[in-house]
Protein backbone atom coordinates (compact mmCIF):
# COMPACT_ATOMS: atom_id res chain seq x y z
CA UNK A 1 0.00 0.00 0.00
CA UNK A 2 1.47 3.33 -1.09
CA UNK A 3 1.25 5.88 1.73
CA UNK A 4 2.96 8.66 -0.15
CA UNK A 5 5.29 9.15 -3.09
CA UNK A 6 8.24 8.00 -1.00
CA UNK A 7 6.74 5.54 1.50
CA UNK A 8 5.41 2.06 0.79
CA UNK A 9 3.87 -0.34 3.30
CA UNK A 10 3.64 -4.08 2.69
CA UNK A 11 2.31 -6.83 4.92
CA UNK A 12 4.85 -9.61 4.53
CA UNK A 13 4.16 -12.96 6.22
CA UNK A 14 7.61 -14.01 7.33
CA UNK A 15 8.44 -17.27 9.06
CA UNK A 16 11.79 -18.79 9.95
CA UNK A 17 12.05 -20.91 6.83
CA UNK A 18 11.51 -17.83 4.62
CA UNK A 19 14.77 -16.11 5.60
CA UNK A 20 16.50 -16.81 2.26
CA UNK A 21 13.43 -15.83 0.23
CA UNK A 22 13.07 -12.61 2.20
CA UNK A 23 16.70 -11.73 1.46
CA UNK A 24 16.06 -12.15 -2.27
CA UNK A 25 12.80 -10.20 -2.04
CA UNK A 26 14.46 -7.25 -0.29
CA UNK A 27 17.19 -7.24 -2.94
CA UNK A 28 14.52 -7.07 -5.66
CA UNK A 29 12.80 -4.18 -3.86
CA UNK A 30 16.09 -2.27 -3.53
CA UNK A 31 16.76 -2.79 -7.23
CA UNK A 32 13.34 -1.23 -7.91
CA UNK A 33 14.17 1.78 -5.72
CA UNK A 34 12.54 0.74 -2.43
CA UNK A 35 14.76 0.34 0.64
CA UNK A 36 13.59 -1.40 3.81
CA UNK A 37 13.30 1.16 6.62
CA UNK A 38 11.31 -0.41 9.47
CA UNK A 39 9.28 -3.47 10.45
CA UNK A 40 6.09 -2.67 12.31
CA UNK A 41 3.69 -4.86 14.24
CA UNK A 42 1.84 -7.61 12.30
CA UNK A 43 4.78 -7.88 9.88
CA UNK A 44 4.15 -4.53 8.23
CA UNK A 45 7.32 -3.68 6.29
CA UNK A 46 7.96 0.00 5.67
CA UNK A 47 9.97 0.88 2.56
CA UNK A 48 11.38 4.27 1.61
CA UNK A 49 12.05 5.49 -1.91
CA UNK A 50 15.74 5.36 -2.83
CA UNK A 51 18.00 5.24 -5.83
CA UNK A 52 17.84 1.75 -7.36
CA UNK A 53 20.71 -0.27 -5.91
CA UNK A 54 22.12 -3.76 -6.28
CA UNK A 55 22.26 -4.82 -2.65
CA UNK A 56 22.72 -8.12 -0.95
CA UNK A 57 20.66 -8.70 2.21
CA UNK A 58 21.01 -11.19 5.03
CA UNK A 59 18.60 -12.13 7.81
CA UNK A 60 20.38 -13.25 10.97
CA UNK A 61 19.09 -14.71 14.22
CA UNK A 62 21.83 -14.04 16.77
CA UNK A 63 20.22 -15.85 19.74
CA UNK A 64 22.25 -13.70 22.13
CA UNK A 65 20.25 -14.91 25.11
CA UNK A 66 21.75 -18.39 24.61
CA UNK A 67 25.28 -17.05 25.11
CA UNK A 68 24.47 -14.44 27.75
CA UNK A 69 24.59 -15.88 31.32
CA UNK A 70 23.73 -12.44 32.73
CA UNK A 71 20.19 -11.73 31.54
CA UNK A 72 20.14 -8.13 32.73
CA UNK A 73 19.05 -5.58 30.15
CA UNK A 74 22.29 -3.61 30.45
CA UNK A 75 24.48 -6.64 29.79
CA UNK A 76 22.27 -7.75 26.90
CA UNK A 77 22.51 -4.31 25.27
CA UNK A 78 26.31 -4.38 25.55
CA UNK A 79 26.38 -7.83 23.95
CA UNK A 80 23.98 -6.72 21.21
CA UNK A 81 26.02 -3.60 20.40
CA UNK A 82 29.16 -5.74 20.23
CA UNK A 83 27.38 -8.13 17.86
CA UNK A 84 26.33 -5.25 15.57
CA UNK A 85 29.85 -3.80 15.59
CA UNK A 86 31.36 -7.15 14.59
CA UNK A 87 28.88 -7.57 11.73
CA UNK A 88 29.39 -4.03 10.45
CA UNK A 89 33.19 -4.35 10.66
CA UNK A 90 32.81 -7.42 8.43
CA UNK A 91 31.08 -5.33 5.77
CA UNK A 92 27.41 -5.69 6.72
CA UNK A 93 25.32 -2.57 7.42
CA UNK A 94 22.61 -3.03 10.05
CA UNK A 95 19.20 -2.04 8.65
CA UNK A 96 16.39 -3.29 10.84
CA UNK A 97 16.00 -4.87 14.27
CA UNK A 98 13.01 -7.12 14.87
CA UNK A 99 12.09 -9.20 17.92
CA UNK A 100 13.99 -12.26 16.68
CA UNK A 101 15.65 -11.18 13.44
CA UNK A 102 18.40 -8.74 12.49
CA UNK A 103 18.53 -7.59 8.88
CA UNK A 104 21.73 -6.35 7.26
CA UNK A 105 22.69 -5.32 3.74
CA UNK A 106 25.88 -4.76 1.76
CA UNK A 107 26.96 -3.61 -1.68
CA UNK A 108 29.86 -6.08 -1.66
CA UNK A 109 28.67 -9.34 -3.22
CA UNK A 110 31.83 -11.11 -2.04
CA UNK A 111 31.50 -10.31 1.66
CA UNK A 112 31.49 -13.37 3.95
CA UNK A 113 28.13 -14.44 5.39
CA UNK A 114 27.45 -13.50 9.00
CA UNK A 115 26.45 -17.06 9.81
CA UNK A 116 28.53 -19.67 7.96
CA UNK A 117 27.62 -22.71 10.05
CA UNK A 118 24.48 -24.34 8.62
CA UNK A 119 23.83 -26.34 11.79
CA UNK A 120 23.90 -23.24 14.04
CA UNK A 121 21.74 -21.29 11.59
CA UNK A 122 19.16 -24.07 11.36
CA UNK A 123 19.17 -24.52 15.14
CA UNK A 124 18.38 -20.81 15.55
CA UNK A 125 15.56 -21.02 13.00
CA UNK A 126 13.99 -24.08 14.60
CA UNK A 127 13.89 -22.36 17.99
CA UNK A 128 11.60 -19.67 16.59
CA UNK A 129 7.94 -20.49 16.98
CA UNK A 130 5.89 -20.32 13.79
CA UNK A 131 3.12 -17.75 13.85
CA UNK A 132 0.10 -20.00 14.21
CA UNK A 133 -1.53 -17.85 16.90
CA UNK A 134 -3.24 -15.72 14.25
CA UNK A 135 -4.45 -18.86 12.48
CA UNK A 136 -5.87 -20.39 15.67
CA UNK A 137 -7.50 -17.12 16.66
CA UNK A 138 -9.22 -16.76 13.29
CA UNK A 139 -10.37 -20.37 13.34
CA UNK A 140 -11.74 -19.94 16.87
CA UNK A 141 -13.50 -16.73 15.78
CA UNK A 142 -15.08 -18.52 12.84
CA UNK A 143 -16.34 -21.39 14.97
CA UNK A 144 -17.76 -19.23 17.76
CA UNK A 145 -19.28 -16.77 15.29
CA UNK A 146 -21.22 -19.55 13.63
CA UNK A 147 -22.47 -20.89 16.95
CA UNK A 148 -23.56 -17.43 18.08
CA UNK A 149 -25.55 -16.88 14.88
CA UNK A 150 -28.11 -19.70 14.85
CA UNK A 151 -30.29 -17.91 12.29
CA UNK A 152 -27.71 -18.51 9.57
CA UNK A 153 -27.60 -22.22 10.38
CA UNK A 154 -31.35 -22.53 10.71
CA UNK A 155 -31.86 -23.46 7.05
CA UNK A 156 -30.03 -25.69 4.58
CA UNK A 157 -28.32 -23.00 2.47
CA UNK A 158 -26.90 -21.31 5.54
CA UNK A 159 -25.71 -24.64 6.95
CA UNK A 160 -24.06 -25.52 3.64
CA UNK A 161 -22.22 -22.17 3.50
CA UNK A 162 -21.01 -22.45 7.09
CA UNK A 163 -19.87 -26.04 6.56
CA UNK A 164 -17.83 -25.01 3.52
CA UNK A 165 -16.52 -22.03 5.48
CA UNK A 166 -15.25 -24.14 8.41
CA UNK A 167 -13.85 -26.80 6.10
CA UNK A 168 -11.94 -24.35 3.89
CA UNK A 169 -10.32 -22.65 6.89
CA UNK A 170 -9.44 -25.99 8.53
CA UNK A 171 -7.79 -27.36 5.38
CA UNK A 172 -5.93 -24.10 4.70
CA UNK A 173 -4.49 -23.80 8.21
CA UNK A 174 -3.75 -27.53 8.24
CA UNK A 175 -1.71 -27.21 5.05
CA UNK A 176 0.22 -24.28 6.52
CA UNK A 177 1.13 -26.45 9.49
CA UNK A 178 2.02 -29.36 7.20
CA UNK A 179 4.23 -27.15 5.02
CA UNK A 180 6.19 -25.95 8.04
CA UNK A 181 6.52 -29.49 9.45
CA UNK A 182 7.72 -30.95 6.14
CA UNK A 183 10.36 -28.25 5.77
CA UNK A 184 11.68 -28.79 9.29
CA UNK A 185 11.92 -32.56 8.77
CA UNK A 186 13.58 -32.10 5.37
CA UNK A 187 16.04 -29.53 6.74
CA UNK A 188 17.04 -31.76 9.66
CA UNK A 189 17.48 -34.72 7.32
CA UNK A 190 19.66 -32.71 4.91
CA UNK A 191 21.84 -31.47 7.75
CA UNK A 192 22.20 -34.98 9.20
CA UNK A 193 23.25 -36.38 5.82
CA UNK A 194 25.71 -33.55 5.25
CA UNK A 195 23.71 -31.98 2.43
CA UNK A 196 22.90 -28.32 1.89
CA UNK A 197 19.67 -27.21 3.58
CA UNK A 198 17.16 -26.08 0.96
CA UNK A 199 15.13 -22.98 1.83
CA UNK A 200 11.96 -21.86 0.00
CA UNK A 201 12.80 -19.70 -3.01
CA UNK A 202 11.50 -16.34 -4.19
CA UNK A 203 8.73 -17.80 -6.38
CA UNK A 204 7.33 -19.74 -3.43
CA UNK A 205 7.56 -16.61 -1.28
CA UNK A 206 5.64 -14.55 -3.86
CA UNK A 207 2.81 -17.07 -3.76
CA UNK A 208 2.74 -16.62 0.00
CA UNK A 209 2.56 -12.84 -0.44
CA UNK A 210 -0.33 -13.26 -2.88
CA UNK A 211 -2.18 -15.46 -0.39
CA UNK A 212 -1.61 -12.93 2.39
CA UNK A 213 -2.86 -10.09 0.20
CA UNK A 214 -6.10 -11.93 -0.56
CA UNK A 215 -6.44 -12.98 3.08
CA UNK A 216 -6.24 -9.40 4.38
CA UNK A 217 -8.59 -7.90 1.80
CA UNK A 218 -11.09 -10.76 1.99
CA UNK A 219 -11.31 -10.65 5.80
CA UNK A 220 -11.99 -6.90 5.73
CA UNK A 221 -14.71 -7.33 3.09
CA UNK A 222 -16.23 -10.23 5.01
CA UNK A 223 -16.39 -8.38 8.33
CA UNK A 224 -17.77 -5.20 6.75
CA UNK A 225 -20.33 -7.20 4.77
CA UNK A 226 -21.53 -9.07 7.85
CA UNK A 227 -22.23 -5.79 9.67
CA UNK A 228 -23.78 -4.04 6.67
CA UNK A 229 -25.89 -6.77 5.10
CA UNK A 230 -29.20 -7.57 6.77
CA UNK A 231 -30.48 -10.36 4.55
CA UNK A 232 -29.40 -13.82 5.74
CA UNK A 233 -29.15 -15.11 2.17
CA UNK A 234 -26.78 -12.29 1.27
CA UNK A 235 -24.60 -12.93 4.33
CA UNK A 236 -24.48 -16.65 3.58
CA UNK A 237 -23.54 -15.93 -0.05
CA UNK A 238 -20.77 -13.60 1.10
CA UNK A 239 -19.42 -16.31 3.42
CA UNK A 240 -19.61 -18.83 0.57
CA UNK A 241 -17.66 -16.50 -1.76
CA UNK A 242 -15.03 -16.03 0.94
CA UNK A 243 -14.81 -19.80 1.42
CA UNK A 244 -14.40 -20.45 -2.31
CA UNK A 245 -11.52 -17.98 -2.32
CA UNK A 246 -9.92 -19.88 0.56
CA UNK A 247 -10.36 -23.15 -1.34
CA UNK A 248 -8.54 -21.68 -4.33
CA UNK A 249 -5.73 -20.50 -2.05
CA UNK A 250 -5.59 -23.94 -0.45
CA UNK A 251 -5.14 -25.52 -3.88
CA UNK A 252 -2.37 -23.00 -4.70
CA UNK A 253 -0.68 -23.79 -1.40
CA UNK A 254 -0.96 -27.54 -1.98
CA UNK A 255 0.56 -27.23 -5.46
CA UNK A 256 3.35 -25.14 -3.99
CA UNK A 257 4.07 -27.75 -1.30
CA UNK A 258 4.13 -30.58 -3.86
CA UNK A 259 6.45 -28.54 -6.09
CA UNK A 260 8.88 -27.79 -3.24
CA UNK A 261 9.01 -31.37 -1.98
CA UNK A 262 8.87 -33.32 -5.24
Amino acid sequence: MRISKNILLKEIPFEARDCHALELYLSKMAAKGWMLDEIWIFNIFKFKRCEPKNLRFTVDIPRLSDTCPDTSLQNYELLFNEYIEICESSGWKHIVEDSEYQIFCTEDINVVDIQTDDSLKLDSLLKINSEYIQMLFFFFLAMTWGKNNPTIESYSYGKLCMTIFYSSITFFFGLNFLEDLLWKLSAKKSLKEGNIVEYPGLSSFKIKLLIQKYDSVAIIILLVGIFILQNENQISSLILAFSIGFIILTIMLLVNIIKNHS
